[in-house]
């Protein structure tokens, strides 16, 4: 099997956003094959999902002032704020001989590799919430539905100690799929939470409270400092591990660059 690397390091969230649905357009009309793609963040971005709707959900008016920008994933879900972060995207060809055919069989190969990686940064996961253990878990969210992601945990998402370390959400078309990933490495839950929007004091004051009660970070977890470098490292030698193969260090092609400006300016318009 022959698989691209491509490690971009920080990038705004635009050209972020962009790139990876740049990859998933060219997998799916065949022009490209399985990619992981591991990048940080050069400055303070919120994404949404694809379905998700902006108003009511994001500060606007707050983001606008602190210039943080606002971007749409190619993959549901809900709002993610980045910043001290490592973040993967997968791009794979369906069908493929390392990934079962469905949406939760893919899920569960790529969250071994997430834990294979973790592994590699001391992180001892436990087993993979299940769909129920994740909705006991969600249990002080109750009727109460919070904006953000990592308030929420999902099945195949790793935890530990019922507390939420790393974020994921899956886009499939007919030709491919692609997966997005957050890691946290630093969280600070109180200004995350100042960017979204609710309709009163008492649901603010209850979405912080999740975010502390329910989220953690590789540096709560870790004795010393985990940089983007370090976690970049660790999920390379744990994809590998996970998907065997040619591995190849390489950029764009000609044609998925010329896709991500397209996609660039017609998110300015």
């Amino acid at each position: 099997m022959e698989w691209r690397l491509i490690c971009d390091g920080p990038l705004s969230g635009p050209v972020n956003m962009a790139t990876d649905c740049a990859l998933l357009q060219a997998c799916n009309e065949g022009h490209s094959g399985p990619t992981l793609r591991l990048y940080g963040w050069s400055e303070m971005a919120v994404t949404l999902g694809y379905a998700q709707e902006a108003k009511g959900q994001i500060n606007s008016e707050l983001c606008d002032r602190l210039n943080i920008p606002v971007s749409r994933r190619p993959t549901g879900g809900r709002a993610v704020v980045h910043q001290n972060e490592l973040t993967y995207s997968l791009t794979v060809p369906i069908p493929h001989a390392q990934f079962p055919s469905n949406l939760k069989g893919a899920y569960s190969a790529v969250s071994r590799a997430v834990e294979n990686s973790l592994c590699h940064l001391g992180v001892e996961t436990p087993a993979l919430e299940s769909q129920g253990a994740a909705r006991q878990g969600n249990k002080g969210e109750g009727k109460f539905r919070s904006p953000a992601c990592f308030a929420h945990l999902n099945g195949h998402e790793v935890s530990i100690h019922g507390k939420k370390l790393t974020g994921g959400a899956q886009r499939r078309l007919k030709g491919a799929f692609l997966q997005q990933g957050s890691v946290l490495l630093d969280c600070d839950r109180k200004f995350i939470n100042s960017l979204f929007e609710f309709p009163d004091i008492k649901a603010r004051e209850k979405n912080l409270s999740i975010l502390m009660d329910q989220t953690i970070s590789l540096n709560e977890l870790s004795d010393d400092i985990i940089s983007l470098e370090d976690a970049s490292q660790a999920f390379e030698k744990g994809f590998m591990e996970s998907f065997p193969g040619r591995w190849k260090i390489n950029g764009l092609t000609r044609l998925e660059e010329s896709l991500r400006d397209v996609i660039l300016n017609d998110a300015k318009k």
